[in-house]
């Protein structure tokens, strides 16, 4: 018995001289004080039928930890000089699997996650890491009840549904000179939040919704009777709220009907596929933020890295990930060295990027973000 106190009792001594000299291995909220690292957690979609948004994201964060660790590491606050280390998880678009994500990212050795792009997933995974107390910076999920969950440890770095509908409704009033528009949505949380504020929206304003459909992503690929019955009705605006497959099918299809119609769809068709898949982009707008301009100083390094590894200028996604990556870093700086105090100084963080000019944070988490403009399918394929 003897011999077995002393034992703990050298154990005990042992492991707090290493504890006091920084020996101790990571932590449970990603930092390892022996290496000076923060381990980031990243999840997207990267394969499956939306692999090029998360994809994307991924690059987008991969450049930003690159130009951080290059610049000396974190550059202020108590871990200053630690590196940061990202490491990637696929959700690959499913919600379920989105979970199953965020429940490994909560029991494992990551101070915050980073993503994702699909509404449905967002939804999915934020339950999650608020019961687990891990912040969520959402990179580019636009649906507005991902706030109004009320959680305190998410922000938003883009806007919501409900502010594109609204902006999509009236532009096609006001610019479009529309009396009735048609829509087309997917079936998934982003398609019919979107589709609800704008038939809200709509009734407002007192612009006639001539028809209403709903398709299956990744399910439906021949568009011809939803077409039709919308043509048939002669709007004067086609609002298509898809992401870029579906997107850039609707379009081919339309003008391969002959139908000279404008359509108009929101900032999830500046994805380079859709360009690819709808061809002729006569009469197609898209949303866009007013502020975005990847030629500004602060787009410098995402830009030119990205043309170098991957070709093309960066989309969105990559935007949104290398942005969520540059207010992680700040949050770090301003005291968020473990999960709690990270969430702690989360909502308070200032922090330039791509995407925004200031990226800043009211008390639900949303972003703080730019006005949006209308702009030509064209003059979105001319920036890729």
């Amino acid at each position: 018995m003897k011999k077995l106190l002393t034992s703990v009792l050298c154990f005990m001594v042992l492991f707090g001289l290493c504890a006091s000299k920084g020996m101790a291995g990571p932590s449970k909220d990603g930092v390892d004080m022996e290496n000076k690292t923060v381990i980031l957690a990243g999840y997207d979609a990267c394969t499956g039928k939306y692999g090029d948004y998360g994809l994307d994201d991924k690059r987008g964060q991969e450049i930003a930890v690159e130009e951080i660790n290059a610049a000396g590491g974190i550059a202020a606050g108590p871990l200053k000089g630690f590196q940061l280390k990202l490491e990637f998880f696929d959700d690959r678009g499913d919600p379920k699997e989105s979970a199953n994500v965020a429940k490994k990212i909560a029991s494992g050795k990551y101070l915050a996650a980073l993503g994702p792009t699909m509404s449905s997933c967002a939804l999915a995974s934020t339950p999650i890491f608020s019961r687990y107390g891990v912040a969520n910076i959402i990179t580019y999920a636009n649906a507005s009840t991902i706030t109004e969950q009320g959680f305190d440890n998410l922000i938003r770095l883009t806007y919501t549904t409900k502010s594109i509908s609204d902006f999509m409704v009236l532009t096609s009033k006001d610019e479009f000179k529309a009396k009735t528009i048609a829509i087309i949505s997917e079936n998934q949380d982003y398609g019919q939040q979107l589709r609800k504020y704008a038939i809200d929206k709509a009734k407002e304003t007192g612009l006639t919704i001539s028809t209403d459909d709903v398709i299956t992503p990744g399910q439906d690929v021949d568009f011809s009777s939803v077409l039709l019955r919308a043509k048939n009705q002669n709007p004067d605006v086609l609002l298509l709220f898809v992401t870029y497959n579906e997107g850039g099918m609707i379009a081919k299809q339309v003008r391969k009907m002959g139908w000279d119609i404008i359509l108009y769809g929101p900032d999830a068709l500046t994805a380079p596929k859709f360009f690819e898949l709808a061809g002729d982009m006569d009469k197609i707008y898209l949303s866009s933020l007013l502020s975005l301009d990847v030629t500004q100083p602060a787009a410098k390094t995402l830009v030119s890295e990205f043309e170098k590894k991957h070709t093309g200028l960066p989309p969105l996604s990559a935007i949104y990930g290398y942005d969520a990556v540059k207010v992680a870093a700040k949050v770090i700086e301003n005291g968020g060295v473990d999960r709690a105090s990270f969430i702690k100084n989360l909502k308070d963080v200032k922090a330039p990027g791509v995407g925004s000019p200031m990226y800043q944070f009211d008390k639900s988490g949303e972003g703080l973000v730019p006005p949006l403009v209308v702009k030509s399918a064209q003059w979105h394929k001319d920036q890729q």
